[in-house]
């Protein structure tokens, strides 16, 4: 049976694209996020941006909530003139944007005259027996032209998400890395990091120990004494070398550095690997694989479209309690188009003094069939793009939990000799600071996300 498309609904998405061309071409350039998960009243909000000294369009964190209401025979409509119209407002709406702590503007979309009109909530609008309520729009004051102001039409300012008045937990997803206190320098047969590979792989030296090769210094955290007799040989000139310590290496420059980063970051990928996780050379980024793609696990049905998990994960989530989620799924919409979806991440690294740093970014990788990534830019790029609407800080700070988790990111040690001789990534940093994020008054209460599948991606 065909699925139909309301008049209604294609009205709505006009309205939407008409306010989002009137944002993008207002100076200076609004910034309009529609709210994907939860709509009380409220379907997304503006920030401003400025043009900074050197050019450049910066966002200055300066923001209002939009309520966009949009109409082809005007149902909603009552006492049009030539000059002005009422808009019909109902009570539990009206209350619901006066419980914002920001303010709150209503956009009417007339599809037939193709004009977008604005107006801000006026507090005061609710009165005591009445279910509904007109909110009176000038039809010259508040139309939002091509060259229109949106703050003079609106008459309201743009208030900082930034309070100095509160204090909140700043969270890092930066984590120490502690290094082992000695580092080694061996002379090396080969120059060509290939070549030796090459010879581990015909003669299978294995276990191997991680190492770096610069010219023909060979360095690793390993005296490489437990490692096969034959591979010393075969890989090294002889079993001498040079001992130094970690921190006076790291003194020596940004070369001694890098060679750092590079022996920790063949230990950090090893340790994902054992844990599932793949690695893409291409986008540079860590994604949670699944052994099986024949048999999903479990699988979610709706009218157009079919969801496949091939992987959950769990792990301790930030409130304590244990989080599940998906890690690998399938998404089929209409039997034809169909993509994986991964959980990932990026890692890189950063100096701060003498201390190494891993920093976590928190991703979504999308592939063909579980392993190729898709190559369409401007279909990945949809799908990131309402991701990013749709996901703001506390999902980005449950993906960073759920990950250093689930891998056991915690003072977990990648490289062991002894009790002083270890490699380890430090647990999670937060700090208590004298500022925060301005909060959204509303009946709504914000919860930790238990299944970020559950965010829309269409």
């Amino acid at each position: 049976m065909p699925k139909i498309v309301s008049d209604q609904h294609i009205t709505g998405e006009k309205g939407v694209a008409n306010f989002q061309l009137y944002c993008i071409n207002h100076s200076p350039t609004l910034l309009f996020r529609e709210e994907q998960k939860y709509d009380y009243g409220i379907d997304g909000e503006i920030e401003l941006t400025k043009i900074t000294n050197d050019g450049k369009k910066e966002a200055t964190g300066e923001i209002i909530k939009v309520q966009l209401k949009s109409t082809k025979e005007k149902s909603y409509i009552c006492n049009e003139t030539v000059d002005s119209f009422d808009f019909i407002a109902k009570t539990n709406d009206i209350k619901y944007w006066n419980d914002h702590k920001l303010p709150v503007v209503v956009v009417m979309y007339f599809e037939k005259e193709d004009l977008l009109f604005a107006k801000k909530v006026n507090k005061n609008l609710v009165l005591k027996n009445r279910i509904t309520h007109k909110i009176t729009f000038d039809k010259s004051q508040n139309l939002l032209g091509e060259n229109s102001s949106f703050e003079s039409v609106t008459e309201v300012d743009f208030q900082t998400r930034v309070d100095y008045g509160i204090s909140e937990n700043l969270y890092f997803n930066i984590f120490r890395v502690s290094l082992p206190p000695y580092i080694k320098k061996f002379e090396s047969s080969y120059t060509d990091l290939k070549k030796i590979y090459n010879i581990i792989h015909e003669n299978e030296f294995y276990p191997i120990p991680e190492f770096s090769l610069e010219s023909t210094d060979l360095y690793s955290f390993d005296d490489l004494s437990n490692y096969n007799i034959e591979f010393r040989n075969s890989i090294l000139k002889n079993s001498d070398f040079k001992k130094q310590q970690t921190k006076e290496f790291i003194r020596t420059g940004q070369v001694e550095r890098n060679i750092i980063i590079k022996l920790v970051n063949r230990y950090v990928k090893d340790f994902f690997y054992k844990k599932g996780v793949k690695y893409n050379k291409t986008y540079k980024r860590f994604y949670f694989s699944s052994r099986n793609y024949e048999e999903p696990i479990d699988t979610k049905l709706k009218e157009n479209s079919k969801r496949e998990v091939f992987r959950f994960g769990k792990s301790k989530s930030r409130t304590g309690r244990y989080d599940r989620r998906a890690l690998v799924s399938k998404y089929t919409y209409y039997e034809k188009s169909s993509f994986f979806r991964h959980l990932a991440f990026q890692i890189s690294y950063e100096w701060i003094d003498e201390e190494l740093f891993l920093i976590l970014d928190p991703k979504y990788f999308f592939t063909e069939n579980g392993s190729n990534p898709l190559t369409d830019k401007a279909r990945i790029s949809r799908l990131t793009n309402r991701l990013k609407q749709s996901e703001r800080n506390p999902q980005y700070l449950n993906h960073i939990y759920f990950i250093r988790n689930y891998l056991d990111i915690s003072n977990v040690t990648l490289f062991f000799e002894s009790d002083y001789v270890k490699l380890e990534i430090m647990s999670f940093v937060k700090e208590r600071v004298n500022f925060g994020i301005r909060e959204v008054k509303s009946n709504l209460k914000v919860k930790e996300i238990e299944d970020i599948n559950q965010t829309s991606l269409f």
